[in-house]
Formats: structure tokens, C-alpha cells, sequence
């Protein structure tokens, strides 16, 4: 069986189902992150992270047309959300690997699955009309 990678179907149900468990492994990080209260990501990465996205974030929306405190808010505000998921993230691929998705059953689990699949794949469509009619 061949796997042909320009197939629209294929490509959708690939992008829907990453986003899916992106989605799945960030909300099981909030939940070990308010439980434990901690994170398994040192500060030093967090700060990195931050600053990377900052950085990017602020020339992202200066060369938009953004003025110079426009352009900062934009990248502190961008870099703030992109920490956070990363961090929650990776929480909860730790958390995962660890055993807490053995306190899950089977059924939360494909639910959990499902229902994320159907919210990208509406993100996804909404992201795609948003760009088509602006630009």
C-alpha cells in the first residue's frame, strides 16, 4: 500500500491528527501543571523560548506596519502564548511518559482524540479562509 502524500484527505486527516495531540499533550500539561503546581521545563528554557519568540514576534509585526510599541506588545503578547503552550506541552509529554495516561481509560482518551481532530480541523479552515480574503 502506497501512501500518496498530495492526497487533500491524507493531508488533512495528518495535519488534523498532530494538531490533535498537540492539543491533548498541552491540556494534560495544565492539569499536571495545576495539580503539581511545577513544570519539568527549567526556567532557563522557558526564558529562551521567550526571547526567541519575542524577538521574531517583534519584527514579525514591526515589518506589518506596527509602530515601535505596537510591534513590542505584539511580540511580548505572541512570545507569552508560545511559552506557555510549549511549556504545557512538554509538561505533558513528560507527564504522559510517566504514566499519567494510564489513569485515563481508553474511551477519554479516543474521545479526547476525536474531539480535537474536529476543532483543528475548523481551526484549520478558518485560518485558511482568513488568509485567502485578506491577502
Amino acid at each position: 500500500m502506497e501512501l500518496d502524500i498530495d492526497n487533500p484527505f491524507v493531508q488533512a486527516l495528518a495535519v488534523s491528527t498532530v494538531m490533535a495531540l498537540f492539543m491533548i499533550s498541552v491540556a494534560l500539561g495544565i492539569m499536571d501543571m495545576a495539580s503539581s503546581k511545577t513544570t519539568p521545563v527549567p526556567m532557563a528554557i522557558r526564558l529562551f523560548i521567550f526571547a526567541i519568540i519575542f524577538i521574531a514576534g517583534s519584527v514579525f509585526f514591526e515589518n506589518r506596519g506596527a509602530d515601535y510599541i505596537g510591534s513590542m506588545a505584539g511580540g511580548a503578547i505572541a512570545s507569552f502564548i508560545a511559552t506557555f503552550s510549549a511549556t504545557a506541552f512538554l509538561t505533558g509529554l513528560v507527564h504522559a511518559w510517566n504514566g499519567g495516561i494510564h489513569t485515563l481509560w481508553w474511551e477519554q482518551i479516543l474521545s479526547a482524540l476525536a474531539v480535537c481532530m474536529v476543532a483543528s480541523m475548523f481551526i484549520i479552515r478558518f485560518l485558511q479562509h482568513k488568509l485567502q480574503s485578506s491577502y
